[in-house]
């Protein structure tokens, strides 16, 4: 049972592993995506494959973006093709390049306080907008 709760654990901070996050120096432009800066909140649905979108993937980015959605000055969500992200948080930046993801779907959430956070298990998605939104 105790291997169990371990794997499952280790799992867990796996698909949300922030390995993929990278510090870059504050100049630095994303090549084909998005430069957000803080306190602009942010939800993308990103894949890095062509042709690899599963149906949960697109129901869940399009009733999460119903929900929670349409964008607006300071909260932007959407499903997108960009291939890497710029998010600043005060004197650091924050760079993901969605080719590189391990995944070929995944959510990256960033809530204008703290670091973003990449999510790949779309039954996870409304959790951590909830959570983000929360802590807010």
């Amino acid at each position: 049972m105790n291997k169990r709760i371990a794997f499952l654990f280790l799992i867990g901070l796996i698909s949300c592993s922030p390995k993929y996050i990278h510090l870059v120096k504050s100049d630095t432009k994303p090549k084909f995506g998005f430069e957000i800066p803080a306190p602009s909140k942010a939800v993308f649905f990103v894949e890095n494959e062509k042709n690899s979108l599963d149906k949960n993937y697109i129901n869940t980015a399009n009733l999460l973006y119903n929900k929670y959605g349409p964008a607006t000055d300071n909260f932007v969500i959407g499903l997108t093709d960009a291939s890497d992200f710029i998010f600043k948080l005060g004197d650091k930046t924050y760079y993901i390049d969605v080719k590189k993801l391990p995944k070929s779907t995944a959510m990256l959430l960033f809530d204008g306080k703290h670091k973003p956070t990449v999510i790949f298990n779309p039954k996870r998605f409304e959790k951590f907008i909830i959570k983000k939104e929360k802590t807010n």
